[in-house]
């Protein structure tokens, strides 16, 4: 790997060690003789996803840096054959849930201000979707039947398996249908469209997998953003709603108000806006409760596998996914109908 990586970067590189991953990648931290330290990621790539993730975060991180964002990691070099891609190092630390606070929303929310601004500019609209972006409310119920459908179609020959058809017949999709039915209800109500996509000029540039889980805060406090895997338009009741519900997050109720204010008033949607962050919220939610139980499938377990140091127990690990995912449709029950991130 030393003798690759010093071709590629066209230096001597003495070391390579490996510090870890997300979800999806392996990260390694590698040094060179002049004591320059690069960060290395390996992409995972299956052959039933076609999304070039690698293509996609060097791409949207080499168009930040040129448009003057300097809280994304700078790329140095790109190997897609080998499915590596190199950036300068970042000497940061992980941002556990406990730790996030309002200075911290405020770069957050200044970071998607940038962007909202960068994507009115010409040069933004050639750059793709964001990864499963959804433009009409009714087409991330059809996101969601999608993956039901996966997930109904998967063995039922473990304890955990049988667990998991009965949540998904009995409790996710009857609420999957209740609110499908109240959130179009609501729009109609507000003069809006379950099914028309939302025009260009209200759509916004996204990470698509943003939030502190996603970040490394520097020695002198700054916030380093990371993991553009999925970077590209989306629409922005989408992009607040990811934020205010990602599991990793797990942000109170008080920041999340917080975050929301800032947002609605850095986006400048108004109460249009609003009204559409609530009617699109709980859609999301059920989302995000088939996206806890992908280690049901087994293209997204390999993935798992790929980026975990230490190998993940398949049975165990679904069933704290089903758990997780039980918790959140509880809370979606209780909260859909009164979006609860309001001042």
């Amino acid at each position: 790997m030393r003798g690759d990586l010093s071709r590629l970067l066209d230096r001597n590189v003495v070391r390579v060690e490996r510090i870890g991953g997300g979800r999806n990648s392996q990260v390694y931290k590698v040094a060179d003789d002049r004591a320059d330290v690069f960060a290395l990621k390996i992409y995972f790539h299956h052959p039933a996803d076609p999304r070039d993730r690698l293509g996609t975060e060097y791409d949207s991180f080499s168009y930040l840096w040129a448009n003057g964002f300097r809280d994304v990691p700078r790329p140095v070099a790109k190997d897609p054959s080998r499915s590596w891609a190199v950036y300068a190092f970042v000497d940061g630390e992980r941002i556990p849930p406990g730790q996030i606070d309002a200075a911290g929303l405020s770069l957050a929310v200044d970071f998607l201000g940038r962007l909202r601004e960068l994507s009115r500019l010409p040069g933004s609209r050639p750059l793709g979707l964001a990864s499963e972006a959804c433009f009409a409310p009714g087409l991330i119920v059809q996101n969601v039947r999608q993956r039901l459908q996966r997930l109904c179609a998967t063995a039922s020959e473990t304890a955990s398996q049988r667990d998991l058809h009965r949540f998904l017949t009995d409790d996710f999709a009857p609420l999957l249908t209740l609110i499908a039915r109240w959130s179009e209800a609501r729009l109609l109500t507000a003069g809006a469209s379950f099914t028309q996509e939302l025009d260009w000029r209200q759509r916004t540039l996204s990470p698509s997998d943003f939030g502190f889980h996603n970040a490394l805060r520097r020695r002198d406090g700054g916030i380093i953003f990371l993991d553009f895997e999925y970077f590209g338009w989306d629409d922005p009741a989408k992009l607040i709603s990811d934020f205010l519900l990602h599991p990793a997050m797990n942000l109170s109720l008080a920041l999340g108000k917080t975050f929301t204010s800032a947002i609605l008033r850095r986006f400048s949607g108004g109460p249009a806006l609003m009204g559409r962050v609530a009617a699109v919220y709980p859609l999301i939610g059920l989302k995000w409760v088939m996206i806890m139980l992908n280690e049901f499938l087994s293209a997204s377990f390999q993935r798992r596998q790929f980026a975990a140091v230490e190998a993940p127990d398949l049975s165990a690990l679904q069933m704290q996914q089903l758990a997780k995912a039980r918790h959140l449709l509880q809370r979606l029950r209780q909260e859909y109908q009164h979006f609860p991130y309001c001042e």
